[in-house]
C-alpha cells in the first residue's frame, strides 16, 4: 500500500456563496510537535498545520482562520459579496502548500477581516500566524512587523471583546501580550502583563482558571526579562 500523504482535501460548503468547495486539512497522524517558541509558536518534524489553518473560497474569495470559516454573519456575507467578489479571480488554494503559498493564503485572510471589519481577536491570531511564517523563513523584519501588529490588536482585544469560549482564554491573552511586549523589546511592558498572571495565581478563586503550564512559562518569562534588564537586553 502508498504511504498516504500527510494532506487531504475535503469538501465543505462555502457560507458565503454557498457553493461546494475542497480545502486542505493535515491528517493528524502527519502532525508531530517538536518544539514550541515562547509566544506558542509551534515547530513540526513533517507537515506543518499552520500552512493550512487558512482557508479561502476559490469562487467568491471569502477566506478565514479555519476554526472561524463556518461562522460568517450577515454582514459578513453582504460584504464579501460587495467588496471582494466582483475583484476576485478564481484560483485554488488546495494541495500541499510551501512557505510562500502559506503566506499568501494569510494575507488573503487578513484583506477579508480588513474587509469584514472583523473583531481584534481575529486580526490578532492571523498576524500571530503570519508572524510566526516569517519566523520559519527568516525574516527578521518582517516577523517584528506583524508581531507588532499582533501585540496591538491582543491589547484591542482584552480590553474591548470577550474572551474565553473558542477564543484564547483570559489568562493565555495576558501571557501573550507579555511575551510579545517582550519580543518588541518592551520589557517594563512585558513585566507588568506577566505579574498580572502572578497576581492572579495568588488567589484561589483565579489560580484554578489558570493552567499550571502557562504559570510555569510566566515565571520562566519575568525571569528572562528581569536578567536581560540587568544586562541591558530588551529583546530576543
Amino acid at each position: 500500500m502508498a504511504n498516504l500523504k500527510p494532506v487531504y482535501n475535503s469538501k465543505i460548503t462555502c457560507p458565503v456563496c454557498d457553493k461546494n468547495i475542497e480545502v486542505t486539512k493535515v491528517r493528524s497522524k502527519s502532525i508531530r510537535l517538536i518544539a514550541q517558541d515562547e509566544d506558542f509558536c509551534p515547530y513540526y518534524e513533517e507537515c506543518n498545520p499552520i500552512y493550512y489553518e487558512a482557508w479561502i473560497c476559490s469562487f467568491c474569495g471569502y477566506a478565514a482562520h479555519n476554526s472561524v470559516f463556518e461562522d460568517a454573519s450577515f454582514m459578513d456575507r453582504k460584504l464579501v459579496n460587495e467588496k471582494i467578489t466582483p475583484k476576485w479571480s478564481s484560483r485554488s488554494f488546495t494541495g500541499e502548500r510551501d512557505i510562500e503559498q502559506a503566506l499568501d493564503a494569510f494575507k488573503i485572510v487578513l484583506y477579508n477581516l480588513v474587509i469584514r471589519q472583523a473583531p481584534s481577536f481575529e486580526f490578532a491570531r492571523v498576524c500571530l500566524r503570519i508572524a510566526w511564517l516569517y519566523r520559519y523563513k527568516g525574516d527578521a523584519d518582517e516577523e517584528k512587523r506583524f508581531l507588532r501588529y499582533a501585540y496591538d490588536y491582543y491589547q484591542k482585544a482584552y480590553s474591548n471583546e470577550p474572551l474565553g469560549g473558542g477564543k484564547m482564554d483570559e489568562y493565555s491573552c495576558i501571557y501573550i501580550i507579555g511575551e510579545l511586549a517582550r519580543r518588541l523589546g518592551e520589557p517594563e511592558e512585558a513585566l507588568s502583563w506577566f505579574e498580572r498572571i502572578i497576581s492572579a495565581a495568588g488567589q484561589p478563586e483565579k489560580k484554578q482558571k489558570i493552567l499550571p503550564r502557562l504559570l510555569e512559562n510566566t515565571r520562566e518569562q519575568i525571569q528572562m526579562v528581569r536578567q536581560a534588564m540587568q544586562t541591558g537586553k530588551r529583546s530576543v
